[in-house]
Parts: structure tokens; sequence; C-alpha cells
């Protein structure tokens, strides 16, 4: 997912000419994988915090989030930062906000020092459940990067919101969400499925749980027929 530096932290042109109309009012997370420098991870996060305090002063509404990469493949270590707006409308008025500020291009422009960009995405809502809900220190973030056959997407939704009624069912913690990349290079189309779990605990306990669950399992391995796994990482809040 390789989407250059542009906009807000790197997007931020012509999205309504990108994005149906439909997908306008959906909630979007601006999507940012980055190298941290060795040594500079505190440094990088107190940027971000910096970042967050600039777009809170301008009242931009954008939430930021950050997630560093534990069990992923080659991409172990890298660190993913979010933000997340309440709609398309709200992230394209947030980069101009962001764009004339001067505070925020100065901290921007310092990153380039303590990090390597590595890709930029912008993906939308498939699930309707609006921004993410804030998290805590050691949340984990169990994500899966999914490339769904043409024309099964709806059934694709359909079967994942099935299966969060079974996580509600079994007792589970972990919060689903669901989204499309709409602006990410060849990862374009994608489809992002996103489970917050409070604790490695509760990872371990949910995942416990689910493969557990008879109805779940029947699930799970119905999707095989309408989707391709790109990726699955597993990350934790810093």
């Amino acid at each position: 997912m390789v989407v250059r530096r542009m906009g807000l932290l790197g997007l931020g042109i012509a999205l309504g000419c990108i994005v149906s109309t439909g997908a306008w009012a959906q909630a979007v997370l601006q999507s940012v994988t980055v190298r941290v420098n060795s040594g500079q991870m505190s440094t990088y996060l107190e940027r971000v915090a910096a970042l967050q305090g600039t777009m809170d002063r301008v009242g931009s509404g954008g939430k930021v989030q950050v997630w560093n990469a534990t069990v992923a493949g080659t991409a172990t270590g890298n660190t993913l930062v979010t933000v997340g707006h309440e709609s398309l409308a709200a992230y394209a008025e947030t980069t101009a906000k962001m764009a004339a500020d001067p505070e925020w291009q100065k901290i921007f422009a310092g990153l380039d020092d303590v990090r390597t960009l590595v890709s930029n995405s912008l993906i939308v809502s498939q699930d309707g459940g609006g921004l993410p809900a804030a998290v805590e220190s050691g949340a984990v973030l169990q994500g899966v990067l999914v490339r769904v056959n043409p024309g099964q997407l709806a059934t694709y939704l359909e079967r994942v919101a099935t299966l969060k009624q079974v996580q509600k069912r079994v007792g589970s913690s972990g919060n689903l969400r669901v989204w499309q990349a709409t602006l990410a290079g060849e990862a374009s189309g994608t489809v992002a499925v996103g489970i917050v779990h409070p604790s490695l605990v509760a990872y371990a306990e949910n995942t416990a749980k689910l493969q557990a669950d008879a109805e779940g399992q029947k699930l799970l391995a119905g999707l095989d027929a309408i989707r391709t796994v790109v990726s699955t990482s597993l990350f934790v809040s810093p």
C-alpha cells in the first residue's frame, strides 16, 4: 500500500473524484505505516502527540491512534498511525486546516528526522460504526487484510457482521471493525478487518472462545470461498 506524501499525513486531493457519493458520510481512517529510526520511538511518539494537540487546537476533530507491529512478517517493527475522521468531508476540512497551520507544518516536517514513510492509505468504514473507540496502552489490534472476490463484497460484509454477533454471544471483548481501502496504490479495493482487544491476555481469551464455537468456525471457513487473505498482523498500542 504505497501512496506517497501529500496532504494531511500524505493525502488530500480530489476525493470526490475517487470515492463514491454514498461513501462521503462514512467514517474515514488515514492509515500511515512508518519505520521509526532506532532509539527514536519516544521522540516520534512525542511529535505525533504534538500533531494531535495541533489538530485539537484548530478544532479539526481528527483522532490519532498509534500501533506497533509485533507479529507482522516482514512488517514487524513498523509503526501504524491512523487518523480518524467522521467523514470524507471532515477529512477534507482537516487537511485544509492543517495545510494552513505553520505549527502543524513544522512538526510534520520534523518527522522526517526520526522515521521513514512506508505506506499511506485512505480507508473508509464499511460497517457504519463511526470513529474507532479510544484505546489504552497495551491494547491489541488484530488486523487481517483481504481481497474480496469480484461481486462478493456484500456477501462478505454480511458474513463478517454475523461473525461479530457470534463474538458477542460467546462473550468476546474484541471490537470488530471493517474498512475498505479507496486510495492505497496497489492495495486499493482491499478490505481491512480489525479487531481491537483490551490486552494480549484478552486477545488470547477471545481467540480461544471463538475457536471453541462451532458456528464461528463454520463462518470463518466459509469466508475462504469469497476472499483471499493478503496479510495478518498483530499490533500493540504503546
